[in-house]
This record gives structure tokens, sequence and C-alpha cells, in this order.
């Protein structure tokens, strides 16, 4: 497939040189024949024989999303007879949901335990903090050794976000890179209310359809809240790029050409927003223990919330979120504008463990799921006939309660491989290429930040957003009263000292590029 060339503008600002301009105007951005081009290259085993040579080894796989799948087992059986032919290897994933997952890696990596592969991201399993930690290796000789394919399919732009100190730590998944705050909601309650979404351009603007819903039903907690809590779906709504990972002190205004580094929680947008959601805890809006929900998909499938908060907006998602609506129609609400930020391509990677004993045949399986369709589906869909029906060569129709539905599509590999499901517009890959184009770009975007100097601080500061933020994101507690305490702490815990270590890094990178 041809890649299109982007804005001069992107291009030097490093990032865009090539964003995703693979996935325009066909299904995939790389080849999506079943048969995996990888098995195609002299790098890797491509032959019966050669395959035979190396010993069989078990790859161990941690990811997050709902949890585990009750078909979990079989899907991997199916799978690791896949891979035997492909790289002499079998696959054991363990799935975690995201309200935990972030403690579960802290605990796995901290134990030194072996494993293979992990998702990361700048939101959950922190990348930046995992790589000053030397938990994840650098990758640069295994792409070029053993994923040409890969190397080829990724843009540069997705390399170089995916560099600390000029080495590539985690190869970055091609799907929708421009970030939209947004929100789903049930389309039935929208309609019943006559609730215009176009009236909504900040989550403030939701209140009349929270409103109405809890009037009518006063049981029902209409907004959906987990431990993920609400700011980190309102930071492009309310104006900020966060460099060094989810909820650490230090960002910029997206707008700002000076790039001046600040603490997000002392703006008084931030301020706003957490009394926004303590007026709306006291209304009854969402569960007041929502602070300890880590999952709440079950109860949206229940139809016992209307709302959901949406990581980002992407074309043609409201055919996917039916299904985690109890097989509702579903309406998506923009909070916010289209934005490009490095974070949109940190948000969702795979890293390879420093402790693991199979680094080459990591590597091989990660240029598979992401250049060999058939693979990639069966690890996104499970087995056609049992978890999906194929409606023709690119169109699937998933079973309902089938036992395997993990609907993260964009945390295993290239997006742009999977099948598309039935009522998506065949297009939707074109338009999500238009979208990752047209998105401004952030005064930062490509500046990836070194936390090898701060970890002390980021560890303290960790620890005092731990007690504070989530109370304050989910309503918990008055603002008024407690941000001023967390500022305190923050300030106490070494907050000036990483946002001063940001802004000289932010500066030299400024000269620099």
């Amino acid at each position: 497939m041809k890649f299109k060339k982007i804005a001069s503008l992107v291009l030097a600002l490093i990032i865009m040189s090539a964003v995703l301009v693979g996935c325009g105007g066909n299904n995939s951005a790389v080849d999506t024949t079943t048969e995996s081009t990888a098995a195609k290259t002299t790098t890797v085993a491509s032959t019966t024989a050669e395959t035979e040579e190396r010993q069989p080894v078990e790859l161990l796989w941690y990811v997050g999303g709902p949890g585990p799948q009750a078909d979990t087992p079989r899907v991997l059986e199916e799978i690791s007879k896949y891979l035997k032919d492909k790289i002499n290897a079998s696959l054991k994933i363990v799935e975690t949901d995201f309200g935990s997952y972030k403690q579960k890696m802290q605990m796995v990596i901290a134990s030194q335990e072996k494993f293979d592969l992990c998702f990361t991201s700048h939101w959950s399993n922190n990348f930046y903090n995992n790589v000053s930690k030397n938990a994840f290796l650098e990758l640069d000789e295994l792409i070029a050794n053993f994923a040409p394919e890969l190397k080829a399919a990724v843009p540069q732009g997705g390399w170089d976000a995916a560099k600390v100190k000029g080495k590539v730590y985690a190869v970055p998944n091609m799907q929708i890179w421009a970030m939209t705050n947004g929100l789903v909601a049930a389309k039935e309650h929208v309609d019943k209310y006559n609730f215009d979404i176009g009236t909504v351009k900040s989550l403030k603007d939701l209140e009349p359809l929270l409103a109405a819903i809890k009037k009518d039903n006063p049981k029902m907690y209409p907004l959906a809240i987990s431990t993920r809590g609400a700011l980190d779906y309102c930071t492009f709504s309310i104006g900020y790029d966060e460099l060094a990972g989810r909820h650490i002190p230090g960002v910029v205004m997206l707008d700002d050409k000076e790039l001046k580094v600040i603490n997000q929680f002392e703006l008084p947008q931030v301020m706003e927003h957490y009394k926004l959601m303590y007026d709306w805890n006291k209304k009854g809006y969402f569960r007041p223990d929502a602070a300890t929900v880590n999952d709440a998909k079950p109860d949206i499938r229940a139809g016992k919330h209307v709302v959901e908060f949406l990581g980002t907006v992407k074309p043609g998602e409201e055919v996917t979120l039916k299904t985690a609506f109890g097989n509702k129609d579903v309406v998506i609400i923009p909070i916010s504008e289209s934005w490009l930020p490095t974070s949109g391509i940190t948000a969702t990677m795979t890293a390879i463990s420093r402790t693991s004993e199979n680094p080459d045949r990591a590597m091989e399986f990660i240029n598979l799921v992401n250049t060999d369709r058939k693979l990639y589906n069966l690890i996104v869909m499970g087995i056609e006939d049992k978890h999906y029906e194929k409606i023709d060569e690119n169109y699937i129709r998933p079973i309902a309660d089938s036992g395997y539905s993990p609907n993260s599509d964009w945390m295993y590999g290239n997006q742009f491989n999977a099948y598309l499901k039935e009522g998506q517009d065949k297009n939707v890959w074109a338009e999500t290429d238009a979208l990752n184009n047209s998105a401004k770009p952030s005064v930062a975007i490509g500046f990836a930040f070194d936390p090898t100097n701060i970890q002390n601080e980021i560890a303290s500061v960790n620890a005092v957003v731990k007690e504070y933020e989530l109370s304050l994101d989910t309503g918990s507690v008055d603002p008024e009263k407690t941000l001023p305490e967390f500022l305190k702490k923050l300030e106490q815990a070494g907050s000036n000292t990483i946002i001063a270590e940001i802004q000289k890094q932010l500066n030299e990178w400024k000269t620099n590029k």
C-alpha cells in the first residue's frame, strides 16, 4: 500500500512524519492476507524444518481490558496451534481488568517475575517509569533482526514516540492516534428526553440529560464512573497535554507556544472539574462508591448506566460500542476538538520485559500479531463460528454471549487488520486516517520525557496522587477543602522538582528539534 504524505508542519514536529498513512483506502495498513508476511522473511523461521530445529517456548503476555474471558483457554489453544507452525511457540495471556492492571503490573515488575510481553502506555503501566526502572528491553536490534515487516509498516513518527534517549522500548499499535474526548450514551434515552447532543461542548453540558434520567429513575446512576475517574477523559477538553504520564504534575497547555510546564492540578479548570464531580456525586448521577468500582462495564451492559466516558472518539465506533451497551444503539458525543499529542501514540503499546528468556521469539510474535491478519483477528475476535460469524472476507457478526469478547482491538496490535463488524462503514479506516491527519498537533508533539533523574520524586508524588486524586475525581470529598491540601502534599513530595526537570528537557528538545 502506498503511504500518503502529510503536512510539512507535522513533519517538522517529528511525530507525524508518516502518521498512519497506511490505513487509507483499504482494510489494512500492511499485508492483510491470511498468510503471514513474517513467514517469508529470512530472519525468522520460514520453513517447517527451521521451526523444528528450535525448542518450543511459551510466551507470557500481560494485558488489560474488561478482565478474564470465559473462553480464553479455548482461544489460546487455537492461537498456540497457529503459532507452532509459524515460530514454534505457544501463548499464555494473563487478562486483568484495567481498574487493577496498573497495580498488577507494578507487583509483577517489582518482583522481577519472568514474563515476555505486556501492554504499556502513558496512562496505565506507565511506559516512561518502566523504561527508567530498566523493566523493558531496548528493541531496535530485535526489530531490525526479527520484525522487518513491522518496522516498515509503522510510520517513523510512531517509532519516534516510542523512544527514550533515542532508543525504542515498545511497539506502538497502529490505530486512532488523534485524541478527542467524548462520551457514549444509550440512544433510547437520548431520544426519550429529546436531548440535543449538539449542545454538549464540555462535560458540564451533559447535566440536563443526567438530571432527567435521574428524576424518572431515582435508583439509577446514569453516568458510569470507575477507578479510572473522569479527569482522564477530559484533559483535551480542559486543554492540556500530559508530558510525564497520567496524573504526574507537569503539563503544557495544548496551544502554548512558549511551552511553559505547569502543575495541572493548580489549573482553575481542574478545580471546576472537581467541583462538578462533587456536585454530581451528591445528586446521585453516578455511584457514590465509584472510587472502588474497578469495572463498570457489567452494569453498562445490564442497562444500569446510560452514559460512559470514551478514551477517544473513533470513526464508526457506534457499532462496536453497541455490544458494550447490551446490544442497544448508542450515540457518540465529542466534548473536545481532535488533537494529536505524543500520548495519542503512546496510549497503546507492547513492550518486551527485561526478564524475558525468549526476547527473539517475543519479537517474532509481535511482528506476526501486527502483520498476520488471521492471527490478529484470532486474538481479538476469537474462533470463527464459535465467537463470530463471517459475513464476507472483511465483515463479521459477533455471536452474543459467546464467552469471548475482549472488545479491546486497539490493545493487541495493528487495529487496521481487524475485521469490520456488521454495520461499520467500509471506509472506517480511511476516515480514521483522515482524522489522524487533520487533528491539531500539540505544541509538544514528539517530546519524550526521561524520568531517570527524578525517580524518587515521582514515586513520592505518585503516592500522594493515589491518596487524593481519585477521591476528588469521583466527588467523594469537597475540593474546596481537599484540593489545597493535595497541592501542598504534592509540593512536599517534589512536584516542583519534577516540573523543573520536565521544563529543562522540554527546553532542550525545543532547541534541538
